[in-house]
């Protein structure tokens, strides 16, 4: 059986990966992510960037309903609504990225689930390593 914190954690990969946002280390207890400086000086926009850091922080909740966010994702989906400085309130902000990661999390359940099972059997992979199952997954389509 998989764990609500692999799929917490295994959702929180996925979401980054498919944002852009590059991740260095994966574990059962927490994901470390690239800083988003990487990604603007590739010449993305604040915006695109600021929501992949939003939806990043959210689709582990919303991946494991019951584990609802920690603080670290706390700061990340903080710091995404700072670079994003958008007109709308941070509450509504959040309503949306919240859709957002929602959205994710349906699109993407097996691949989260794969992904979690793989950290519930592991405990621990490395950002190369995460590339190279996500690579293994697109051949063996």
């Amino acid at each position: 059986m998989i764990s609500d914190a692999a799929l917490h954690e295994a959702a929180h990969v996925l979401a980054a990966l498919g944002h852009g946002i590059g991740v260095l280390h994966a574990s059962i207890d927490e994901v470390i992510l690239r800083p988003p400086g990487d990604s603007l000086e590739r010449g993305r926009h604040h915006g695109a960037v600021a929501a992949g850091y939003g939806i990043t922080a959210l689709a582990g909740g919303a991946a494991a309903p019951g584990t609802g966010l920690s603080k670290s994702d706390e700061l990340l989906l903080e710091r995404a609504l700072f670079l994003g400085s958008w007109s709308d309130s941070p509450d509504e902000m959040r309503r949306a990225l919240s859709a957002l990661a929602d959205s994710f999390a349906h699109d993407h359940r097996t691949e989260i689930e794969r992904l979690a099972g793989i950290l519930e059997q592991r405990h621990s992979i490395s950002g190369i390593e995460v590339a190279e199952i996500i690579e293994g997954w697109s051949r063996d389509r």
